[in-house]
């Protein structure tokens, strides 16, 4: 890396200390923009974290472009595999505002293979002249999203609220968070691009997940041209592509759930769980769910604790994991019910 960066090796930081499973980590200048985690089981490889700054920052003071660092990267292992890129292209003209993004969205006029989204609203309470405690409420920014947080999701964010940027009379930015299987083939995709390539293969990708359209024209929605705002914003000759693989999708019985409870139970899951596929999340979440039930007591009488520390494991990794609130409730049943009663009588006295 710093032979990449141009940069002398004691720039790069080393704590024993790091995420997700790693027990060590590099960072650039102690800074967690820069964070290369190792020393975890041989399975789960290295984990490179590079937030937005710190690209900005390799771009600007060290000159290197995106293309540059993705193809590097690539280059380290044969087998390697990005859990996430975010790709953002800016709009500081006004023609694509948070304003009529909502209004489109809400009106369906769009192609989308997004299900669902939501929406936030900021705002600040500052104090009015003249009046000591006296609060006035002031929006600040607001930002809709398509897709889920965990997975695949595009944003579309007031970025000059967000930056306070009183300077500028309008800055929207459009943001796409690719995951897993998509993230990597979009690398894959790019690695061999020249500049002006890249960028229009950004916007492809970009027309692939959202197409705002034409309020007016076809009666089905997808044969509309695109909305002139979105054409021009991201070029008009542009075409979809397919990033994502489809591979068979995974049953419970591929994911040997054995295995994964010992994961869960040996302190180990929150590592395990980081390193899974988005998919093999939601395989585990569902399987984690069905595991909550008539027969999880006779995996609780295994636990070398006893059966409340398990218990309480078991509600801990739910609050962190999935559904909080439906872990919450099954483990509050699981602790007053009659059948835990009967296991604390079976269960050995220390005493």
């Amino acid at each position: 890396m710093s032979s990449f960066f141009g940069v002398d090796e004691f720039l790069f930081e080393h704590f024993d200390e790091g995420l997700h499973g790693y027990k060590k980590s590099y960072k650039f200048l102690g800074q967690n923009t820069f964070q290369l985690l190792f020393d975890a089981p041989s399975s789960m490889g290295i984990h490179l974290i590079l937030t937005g700054s710190m690209l900005k920052m390799l771009r600007s003071d060290y000159g290197k472009g995106d293309i540059q660092l993705l193809k590097f990267l690539s280059s380290i292992s044969k087998e390697f595999h990005f859990s996430r890129v975010d790709v953002a292209k800016d709009d500081t003209s006004g023609s694509v505002s948070i304003k009529k993004i909502a209004r489109y969205i809400k009106d369906g006029n769009l192609t989308t293979r997004f299900r669902g989204g939501h929406q936030i609203k900021k705002f600040k309470l500052v104090g009015v002249d003249d009046e000591e405690d006296k609060l006035q409420y002031v929006p600040d920014g607001e930002t809709w999203y398509l897709g889920s947080r965990s997975g695949t999701q595009f944003r579309f964010y007031d970025k000059k609220a967000q930056m306070n940027a009183d300077n500028l009379f309008h800055w929207t930015r459009c943001e796409l968070q690719l995951v897993d299987d998509a993230a990597t083939n979009f690398v894959k995709n790019v690695i061999n691009l020249d500049k002006h390539e890249f960028e229009k293969f950004c916007y492809s990708v970009f027309l692939t997940y959202v197409d705002f359209k034409k309020t007016s024209g076809a009666k089905y929605m997808k044969n509309r041209d695109s909305a002139k705002f979105w054409a021009d914003f991201l070029d008009s000759t542009v075409h979809k592509v397919k990033l994502g693989s489809r591979k068979k999708k995974k049953s419970l019985d591929d994911i040997n759930p054995e295995y994964l409870w010992q994961k869960l139970l040996d302190g180990d899951a929150d590592f395990y769980y980081e390193s899974m596929h988005q998919r093999e999340k939601d395989e585990f979440d569902k399987w984690f769910f069905e595991q909550i039930s008539s027969v999880l007591y006779l995996r609780a009488l295994k636990h070398e604790e006893g059966i409340e520390e398990f218990y309480k494991k078991l509600i801990h990794w739910g609050e962190t994991r999935v559904d909080q609130k439906k872990v919450e409730a099954v483990g509050v049943q699981l602790l007053m019910s009659e059948r835990l009663k009967k296991i604390k009588e079976k269960e050995p006295s220390y005493s």
